[in-house]
């Protein structure tokens, strides 16, 4: 089972990523993970690196071979779940190629919809305490007192706007490209992170199926 998780900043990826990874079996793969331990063990290109420090965005060729290395290892072999990457018709132009390569295919994309004005409030509202690195949220999950709490500079919310916007725009052709090779499931991504699976689930056609 090789599947696609997408979706906006603050939609729920990364815990229904682990959820879905525990219900099938399947490693977790980010691009955001990987290009940091390639960074800390020194397997990133200089050139690539370089990038990475300026802040700009690596090109398409350096996060698919970063991908083609990981999906070769031995967990993958039943497989697995792409969390960030592709964002844009090109990466999942290339992605197609390197599963076709591997005699594999995604089985289902699967986007998270949230209504902007909830994706806003779940980010701005989100704290992080600096000696634990515990994520919180002064709403829905209020940190505990004497927690040494910091506002990160892209959850304040002029730039909570503009990441919104950023991936929009990056997106805006990826989901017509999936729905078009009938590979795209939306699913509502209000509710529990249990709610939000069991709809997942049932949305890949294994309602009810694993178990936690």
């Amino acid at each position: 089972m090789i599947l696609v998780l997408v979706g906006p900043p603050g939609a729920g990826k990364g815990t229904q990523a682990k959820l879905l990874c525990a219900r099938f079996g399947i490693p977790q793969i980010s691009t955001g993970d990987m290009l940091r331990e390639a960074k800390r063990s020194g397997t990133l290109e200089k050139r690539y690196l370089d990038i990475m420090d300026s802040g700009g965005l690596l090109p398409d060729e350096a996060v698919i071979g970063l991908i083609d290395r990981r999906t070769a290892e031995p967990d993958c072999r039943g497989g697995f779940l792409l969390d960030g990457f592709p964002r844009t018709v090109p990466q999942a132009d290339a992605l197609d190629a390197l599963l076709v390569g591997q005699g594999s295919g995604i089985e289902a994309v699967i986007q998270l919809d949230v209504p902007r004005s909830l994706l806003e409030e779940r980010l701005i509202h989100r704290r992080t305490d600096k000696r634990s690195g515990q994520i919180y949220h002064l709403v829905y999950n209020p940190p505990p007192p004497g927690a040494e709490l910091e506002h990160r500079a892209d959850d304040r919310p002029e730039a909570v706007g503009k990441r919104l916007d950023a991936y929009e725009a990056m997106t805006a052709a990826l989901l017509p490209f999936y729905e078009q090779k009938g590979l795209l499931r939306r699913v509502d991504g209000v509710g529990t992170p249990e709610e939000v699976t069991q709809r997942v689930m049932s949305a890949l056609g294994r309602p009810g199926s694993g178990g936690e």
